[in-house]
């Protein structure tokens, strides 16, 4: 989910991006936990991206640096509902946000797929539903140290989704991934990402470039569980917008080696063409590390 795929997250995803057509839908992006690294007993670092907690790059925008290792697997799902207050604004639901991570033969790389998630939309009395854009991309860790970890991801979209909900024309991110524990508890985590962002105007495809960095503070907490508040800019929310701030925050859990659950909320306070957003959703991921 580009633009809020940094799948992105993180994301597939996964950021704030509004989707063209009679009515319009904000689809808030997917990102990533924070992976902590861990001390060996020689004090040198150890591998950080070993549970699925630091693996899992949904629900933020940022996305995570840890990649599935060969012959893993890693599949996120999620529903997120957007209210739009103004002229215009409305209320939109986006699911399942499927996210399928792959790894590949080389170490350190996976390879994404995203597979079209339905929307549906309501404004003004009427109502739209449809799927909207399908995508894939690539991750790469590139290493870590004892205190931080660092990576990139591509993503690109392909415009498969029905009128309503397809961004019109092909998509692209690239994303350059960075961590840094604080302390035992607390870890900061950055996506430094640009864009290739599409629309449909007068069925001509027009293109617009977009900076997008993110920034997240996680705080780890008792049974493999953790809190997170990000912060996100886009310097454009979309072609032809200005920019846009993006804030929010949520709770993941790891429920077992292999499952994991999140809730979260958002909102975008800068109005754009007189709109606001806010945001709310849940997510589940299962993974075979």
């Amino acid at each position: 989910m580009l633009a809020r795929v940094a799948l992105a997250g993180a994301l597939l995803c996964a950021h704030l991006v509004t989707c063209g057509g009679p009515v319009a839908i904000a689809q808030v992006a997917q990102a990533a936990p924070t992976p902590m690294p861990t001390a060996t007993a020689s004090g040198a670092a150890g591998d950080p991206c070993t549970t699925l907690l630091s693996v899992v790059t949904r629900p933020t925008v940022t996305t995570s640096v840890c990649a599935v290792k060969n012959g893993g697997v890693v599949v996120e799902t999620g529903y997120t509902n957007t209210v739009t207050a103004g002229s215009g604004g409305g209320v939109a639901a986006s699911y399942p946000q499927a996210l399928v991570r792959v790894g590949s033969f080389v170490r350190n790389l996976e390879f994404d797929v995203v597979p079209p998630s339905v929307a549906r939309a309501s404004s003004a009395g009427a109502i739209a539903s449809g799927t909207m854009d399908a995508g894939f991309g690539a991750k790469y860790e590139l290493g870590y140290t004892r205190n931080a970890s660092y990576g990139v991801n591509v993503l690109a979209t392909v415009p498969t989704g029905d009128t309503a909900f397809t961004a019109g024309g092909s998509t692209y991110a690239g994303n350059l991934n960075l961590t840094y524990t604080l302390s035992p508890v607390f870890a900061l985590a950055s996506t430094i990402g640009f864009e290739s962002i599409a629309a449909l105007a007068n069925g001509t495809v027009v293109r617009s470039g977009a900076f997008v960095p993110s920034l997240v503070l996680t705080a780890g907490l008792p049974a493999n569980s953790q809190l997170f508040a990000e912060a996100v800019y886009f310097s454009r929310a979309g072609v032809g917008l200005p920019s846009r701030p993006l804030y929010d925050g949520g709770f993941q859990k790891q429920l077992s080696s292999r499952f994991q659950v999140d809730v979260e909320a958002g909102f975008a306070p800068a109005p754009v063409n007189g709109q606001r957003q806010h945001s709310v959703g849940f997510g589940l991921a299962y993974g075979k590390l």
